[in-house]
C-alpha cells in the first residue's frame, strides 16, 4: 500500500508514474477539485495482445486476435460501470459476450452521476492504438472504461472508477497497467469457446497467471509469477476552463426616468415595474378613501358646499344660464395615481379632524379592540414555483451549458423577503461527436 501511495506521489508531482492492476489503485482522498472548472483528457489505450506475450490459443482468424470499441464515462461517486466482486449488470453482460453496447447507452450523459460518456474506435489487430477526449469536472472526477476482447467467451480490459483530482489537483498524465477481467457470465476457458452460460451468473473477477486454474484456460501460465500486461490506459490533461459568464449589452438610447437608490428598499429594486407601482398607489388611494368615508360618518363634520357652474351658449340667445351645482366633500377628490397627493391627503386629515386630539379619540374609542382600529399589513415573501427540468445542453460537440429556471408568483411587498436566484446553470458536452481537430488549441 505504501508503494502505491508512492506511485500516485509520482503522478501528481511529476505525472509520469505506472499504476498496476495486479493490486487495487489507492484512492485518490483528499479535497476535491473545484466544481467551477471543466478539465479535459485524453485516455490513450495501447494493448499488447501478441503471439509472443500470449502464445497459448492465440487466434488467428476467425475472427484474429483484436479489440472492441472503447466504451467510457466520466461521473461521480454514485455511479459503477462494472466492480469486481459484484454481478454484472445486463448492459456489461451484453459488451463482453457481444460487443454490443445497445443496453449500456439506455443510461447516458446526465443520468445517475454520468457527467459524459465517450467511445474511441476499435482495434483491429492485437497490439494497437486508441485514443478519445473526454469532460471532468470538481463534481464528476471519476472515470471508467472497458473494452471487449475479440475473440473472448466474456473477457474484456477495464477501469473502475478511477478519481482523476488528488488532494484538489488534477494529474497532468498517468498510465495504469490492466489485465484481463472475467464478467462472470459465460463458462468458457478459451478465446474461441462456444457459448456457455453461467447459471446462475457469476461474479466479477480479475483472470490471473493461476485462476481460473484450469489447463484449458487461455490465460493459464502457472510458470509465470503474473501475465504479461495485455494493455495500458494513459491519461493526459489537455486543457483547463474556468467558468466565466459574458455578456453583450448596448446602451439604450431612450430615456427613463432617474430614480434615486436611497430612497428605494432593496425589494423595490427587485421587483420594480409599472404595473406594480400602480397596484400599490391603487390600493392606497381605495384605503385612504374608506378611511375619509368613514371619519367623515362618524365625526358629523360640516359639509360645506362649493358650487360648479356651467354655462349653456345658444347660437340664437346670448343669455346664459346656469346648468348644474354639484355638492363634493370639503377633502375634495384625489387624483388617480398620484401618490404624493394621497400621502398629503393623510396628513391633513388627521389634523383638520377632531380625533386628532387625544382625550377625544381615547373617550370615543374606549373598550374597542386596537386591532379595529390600526389595520396593519404584515409583510409578504416572494413566492417562486418549482424548478423546471434540465433543459438540452447547448452544444451536440464540446463544451455547452444546461439551464433550468423557475417563476415568480407573487413578487415581494412590504419588507417581505426578496425573490431568490430564478437561473441555474451547469457544464454539459461530449467530445465523441467532435472532430480530430476540435481542440487544438
Amino acid at each position: 500500500m505504501a508503494s502505491g501511495k508512492l506511485m500516485l506521489l509520482c503522478a501528481v508531482v511529476l505525472g509520469c508514474s505506472v499504476i498496476s492492476m495486479g493490486a487495487p489503485y489507492p484512492e485518490a482522498g483528499g479535497e476535491p477539485c473545484q466544481p467551477d472548472k471543466l478539465t479535459v483528457y485524453k485516455v490513450v489505450l495501447q494493448t499488447f495482445w501478441t503471439r509472443d506475450q500470449f502464445p497459448k490459443h492465440y487466434p488467428d482468424w476467425r475472427p484474429p486476435a483484436q479489440w472492441s470499441k472503447l466504451v467510457g464515462r466520466s461521473h461521480n461517486k454514485s455511479f459503477v460501470l462494472f466492480r469486481l466482486g459484484t454481478r454484472a449488470s445486463n448492459g456489461v453482460k451484453t459488451f463482453a459476450e457481444t460487443g454490443r453496447t445497445d443496453v449500456l447507452e439506455e443510461q447516458t450523459q446526465g443520468e445517475g452521476g454520468v457527467y459524459d460518456e465517450f467511445n474511441a474506435p476499435p482495434i483491429g489487430i492485437g497490439a494497437g492504438r486508441t485514443e478519445a477526449e473526454f469532460f471532468v469536472d470538481g463534481n464528476h472526477s471519476r472515470v471508467s472504461l472497458m473494452s471487449r476482447i475479440v475473440p473472448s467467451p466474456d473477457w474484456f480490459i477495464g477501469i473502475d472508477s478511477f478519481d482523476l483530482c488528488v488532494n484538489g489537483n488534477w494529474l497532468d498524465s498517468i498510465t495504469i497497467e490492466v489485465d484481463p477481467v472475467d464478467a462472470g457470465t459465460d463458462n468458457g476457458f478459451t478465446f474461441t469457446a462456444p457459448n456457455w452460460p453461467t447459471e446462475p451468473q457469476g461474479l466479477i473477477y480479475r483472470v490471473t497467471s493461476h485462476y481460473p486454474a484450469h489447463p484449458a484456460s487461455s490465460f493459464y501460465y502457472p510458470y509465470m509469477k503474473r501475465l504479461p500486461p495485455i494493455a495500458t490506459f494513459q491519461f493526459i490533461k489537455v486543457k483547463e476552463y474556468e467558468l466565466s459568464e459574458v455578456f453583450h449589452h448596448t446602451e439604450d438610447e431612450r430615456q427613463y426616468e432617474v430614480l434615486r437608490m436611497e430612497h428605494m428598499t432593496r425589494n423595490t429594486i427587485d421587483v420594480l415595474n409599472n404595473n406594480d407601482i400602480e397596484a400599490e398607489i391603487e390600493e392606497e388611494r381605495s384605503e385612504e378613501e374608506r378611511r375619509i368615508q368613514h371619519l367623515s360618518t362618524t365625526t358629523h363634520a360640516p359639509t360645506i358646499s362649493t358650487t360648479v357652474t356651467s354655462t349653456l351658449e345658444d347660437s340664437t340667445s346670448t343669455n346664459h344660464m346656469p346648468l348644474a351645482r354639484v355638492q363634493v366633500p370639503s377633502a375634495g377628490i384625489i387624483p388617480k395615481g398620484d401618490k404624493d397627493a394621497i400621502l398629503n391627503s393623510i396628513v391633513e386629515t388627521y389634523r383638520s379632524s377632531p380625533t386628532s386630539s387625544k382625550d377625544h379619540h381615547r373617550k370615543k374609542y374606549k373598550g374597542k379592540p386596537r386591532s379595529k382600529l390600526h389595520k396593519i399589513r404584515p409583510p409578504r415573501d416572494c413566492r417562486v414555483s418549482d424548478w423546471s427540468p434540465w433543459g438540452p445542453c447547448s452544444k451536440s460537440c464540446g463544451i455547452g451549458e444546461m439551464t433550468r429556471r423557475r417563476e415568480v408568483l407573487k413578487h415581494a411587498r412590504r419588507g417581505g423577503k426578496v425573490c431568490p436566484p430564478l437561473l441555474e446553470t451547469k457544464w454539459c458536452g461530449s467530445a465523441r461527436a467532435c472532430s480530430r481537430g476540435y481542440f487544438n488549441w
